[in-house]
């Protein structure tokens, strides 16, 4: 066996929520289409585990619930110890789980998004009108923001061809635009404090693509108190908007142009966007609480109360580890809160 074959060594995003009874929550991308439920399965074995997994990308299409589906039955097949709970983005997701009796809850990925990191910071002078935060690539439509005078720019650099030769394509569209990763000339990935500083600068943030997954940078957006513009959507961004800081948009230039300076003239208040955005994520955490709770109780486990269970939401945007370096960290149910 080389190293790479090792499961020891397979990479694995996720959370590491308890040990016993183990519960490991992550998201789901190709080709592991059940996360850490495939990646990690080698490693625990066939001993009882529960996997909450996120998917990455929107569920409201009957072909890609179906894909998960065969992928979790033929991973029972191999594991019958294991145990799959998808975490649905929309209620819409949610049914077509439910339909085919596959365990899952309504909890969007926005419940992940630490509010202690992305918070209102001090006012200072807003330089931008609009501050996208998404990756370069086709679906998130940057075209769209062509018609936005002051633009800020936030994504992340992937090394396939395609990827880049779309954010070149794009430079070129929007010459007028910062793109804050290449500042410097060199481009680099920002650290979430880094983020939020940029948030501060900007009076609207932006959400354009048609279809896509979890949105994280939405809760970032609202949690740090900015307004949003936005198109229709799959996907489940809407669960945390509210007309009182949201605009949808038609998908062109002009209308989210159009859209930006009405929130920027609406000027909404950014400690009442939070507040309603920590409401809308209330119940997604609730209800993952009551999973962990019912797996506990379900396992014949005592639930550990003093825990710091909201480290759930504190451990980073989808963190990446080796399986034995996963397995070998703390888990959430072992923390206990800072005094």
């Amino acid at each position: 066996m080389t190293p790479d074959e090792d499961p020891a060594n397979a990479k694995v995003a996720g959370v590491l929520i308890s040990r016993d009874p183990l519960i490991v929550w992550g998201p789901t991308t190709p080709p592991f289409l059940a996360g850490p439920g495939t990646t990690l399965a080698p490693y625990v074995g066939n001993r009882r585990a529960y996997f909450l997994l996120s998917p990455a990308w929107t569920r409201e299409r009957d072909d890609l619930v179906r894909g998960d589906l065969k992928h979790i039955a033929q991973l029972r097949a191999q594991w019958p110890e294991h145990r799959h709970v998808v975490l649905c983005a929309t209620r819409g997701e949610l049914e077509r789980y439910r339909i085919a009796r596959q365990p899952a809850i309504l909890c969007g990925g926005a419940a992940f998004v630490n509010e202690f990191t992305f918070d209102i910071q001090p006012e200072r002078e807003r330089d931008y009108d609009a501050l996208y935060n998404g990756q370069l690539v086709p679906f998130k439509r940057h075209e769209l923001c062509a018609g936005i005078e002051r633009l800020a720019l936030i994504y992340h650099r992937y090394s396939d061809p395609a990827t880049l030769g779309h954010a070149l394509r794009v430079k070129e569209m929007l010459p007028h635009a910062t793109f804050v990763n290449e500042l410097d000339g060199v481009h680099r990935n920002l650290k979430e404090p880094e983020i939020v500083q940029w948030l501060a600068r900007a009076h609207v943030g932006l959400c354009l693509s048609a279809e896509e997954g979890q949105n994280r940078a939405t809760a970032e957006y609202v949690l740090a108190g900015l307004p949003v513009v936005s198109t229709r959507n799959l996907g489940g961004r809407n669960e945390l908007l509210r007309p009182s800081y949201w605009i949808e948009a038609a998908p062109e230039p002009d209308a989210v142009a159009t859209a930006v300076a009405e929130l920027k003239a609406r000027r909404p208040d950014p400690h009442a966007i939070r507040r309603e955005a920590l409401e809308a994520l209330a119940p997604s955490r609730r209800r993952l609480m009551q999973l962990v709770r019912a797996i506990y109780r379900a396992e014949g486990r005592t639930f550990p109360e003093g825990a710091d269970w909201d480290q759930m939401y504190r451990r980073g945007t989808w963190p990446v580890f080796t399986a034995a370096r996963l397995m070998a960290g703390s888990a959430v149910s072992e923390t206990t809160p800072a005094a």
